[in-house]
């Protein structure tokens, strides 16, 4: 998705105007809201009829300015593809991994980390649609073929028990076909606010709008899908998500391109790579690009898979069932909301080094918290499983929103006019890379200390080393800038003497291509 600096203002905004009497068209009306009439429906948003009416009114007004179809495709691919698919297959692929396969922590780490590359690399997708569309369309006919290809990926792992290589090949190509359209719709999205700027904030607020409600619903339903249905139950019911991105692909409307205009296409692309080329070299981009893929998990192990091994366990540990695993997902994603608002509203005026430097001591001391847990001393201190996990899970995911909006916004600031999105792809790129090397990092830290699900009698020292490593990142803190987001100065690319900067960004439509994994991640 788009995420150049506001990426996590999520919430769906009211439409503050009665449109009925009006004989404007809706971006008129978007535009025209007095200061006066703004106030007065702000004391009436209380009234949970009044935002349910202003929220229709303002769907209403979105589909008069873009249509149907383009919505229809917005809310699938981020809400249901994303959201609502994205979080039921984060557990269903846990217990997938632990009850089909019968793997070990360590090995199910570095296969999952395995199977997200397809999200490291996404701006090689951007790279293709721009340069080859087909038949002359560069939307639709990727939509459809990923809508379908995702169905027979996430089909074939309802119904065949594989091996862990082909499950791995599997799991990547379902990643694929989620990151490919995401970044199509990305490009979509970006095309048609410059077409309309009025209601550019609009359409940025449907997407992440989209993607909260789909994955709070993905999490009250995947606990209780996976304890139902099963692992592979549950993969026939997210195959539901490409389905329906076959639908809306089919009924988005499209201009087809010239012929001739492919040839200018690659000259385009080529003269981008040489000025991305030319930017990466710059220190002002290197040097943070450098720190943020060491501090997003290169030197930090992640042994998420093992603690989620040890939660679900009867024996050793709580044995949480499917549906409280589902609600902890649910109670981290709110967290990470109330971590957005705390950098939007008191955070988000400091220093780089200072937000990083104080989110990284956050983020170590709470992972120490996981020992209290694993070494059931919480429960000699009268305090129950449950309970813990929902709050450390909520201040764990507060502070690693803490940590990635600095990040964001860091990103966003660094990339030169022209070549935005190349440059913001390449840096969220360096940001998921660096998350699947933590996950590579864990499994052998996993391995190395023996940690097994049927051994977790050293699972506390990896929480140690997991918890400490992630102060080594403050040792690289030089390379980001002491200064605030409006101080910053992004890097200074020499153009052609016959190329202007607006030439590039009409010319070359990769600066569509703004986006993040996450997610995921």
């Amino acid at each position: 998705m788009n995420t150049n600096g506001g990426e996590d203002d999520a919430i769906v905004p009211i439409l503050v105007k009665e449109l009925q009497g009006h004989g404007d068209s809706a971006v008129d009306v978007v535009s025209n809201f007095s200061e006066k009439e703004e106030g007065a429906t702000r004391r009436r948003l209380w009234s949970p009829w009044r935002v349910v009416k202003d929220l229709i009114s303002w769907l209403v007004v979105m589909r008069e300015a873009f249509g149907a179809p383009f919505l229809g495709v917005v809310m699938i691919v981020y809400g249901v593809s994303q959201g609502y698919a994205g979080t039921m297959k984060l557990l269903a692929t846990n217990y997938y991994w632990r009850d089909v396969l019968k793997m070990q922590p360590a090995s199910t780490q570095a296969f999952l980390a395995l199977s997200s590359i397809p999200w490291d690399i996404k701006p090689i997708y951007g790279l293709i649609t721009d340069t080859f569309p087909i038949a002359g369309y560069r939307r639709w006919p990727y939509l459809v073929i990923c809508g379908i290809a995702g169905c027979l990926c996430l089909w074939a792992l309802a119904f065949f028990t594989l091996s862990p290589w082909m499950t791995t090949l599997f799991l990547a190509g379902v990643a694929l076909c989620t990151a490919f359209p995401d970044v199509v719709t990305d490009a979509a999205v970006a095309q048609q606010s410059r077409t309309t700027p009025k209601l550019a904030s609009d359409l940025q607020s449907l997407s992440w709008g989209s993607l909260a409600v789909g994955g709070f619903f993905g999490c009250g339903v995947s606990g209780a899908a996976v304890h139902s249905f099963g692992a592979q139950g549950s993969y026939l019911l997210i195959s539901v998500a490409p389905l329906m991105l076959i639908v809306a692909a089919l009924a988005l409307s499209e201009n087809r391109l010239p012929k001739k205009s492919l040839n200018f296409q690659f000259e385009a692309l080529l003269r981008t790579l040489r000025l991305f080329g030319q930017t990466l070299r710059d220190p002002i981009l290197w040097k943070p690009a450098l720190y943020i893929y060491l501090s997003q998990g290169s030197l930090c192990p992640d042994i998420s898979e093992a603690m989620f091994f040890w939660f679900t366990d009867p024996v050793s540990g709580p044995g949480f069932n499917e549906e409280f695993m589902g609600l902890v997902n649910a109670v981290g994603y709110l967290a990470m909301f109330i971590g957005v608002a705390g950098y939007n509203y008191r955070f988000r005026s400091q220093t780089f080094r200072k937000m990083f430097l104080w989110s990284q001591v956050a983020s170590s001391f709470i992972g120490l918290l996981d020992i209290i847990l694993v070494s059931r001393v919480n429960l000699r201190m009268h305090i129950p499983d449950r309970a813990f996990v929902l709050s450390d899970t909520a201040l764990t995911d507060a502070i690693s929103k803490l940590k990635l909006m600095p990040m964001l916004v860091l990103s966003a600031q660094l990339c030169p006019n022209g070549i935005e999105g190349t440059v913001f792809a390449f840096l969220m790129s360096v940001s998921n890379f660096g998350l699947t090397s933590g996950s590579w990092f864990g499994a052998l830290l996993l391995k190395w200390l023996h940690v097994q699900k049927d051994d977790y009698s050293r699972l506390w020292l990896a929480v140690l080393i997991r918890s400490l490593m992630r102060l080594s990142p403050l040792l690289f803190l030089f390379l980001v800038p002491d200064c605030t987001v409006e101080s910053i100065k992004p890097p200074n690319i020499a153009l052609p003497y016959d190329l202007e900067i607006e030439e590039i960004t009409k010319d070359i439509e990769l600066c569509d291509k703004v986006s993040v994994h996450g997610s995921d991640e």
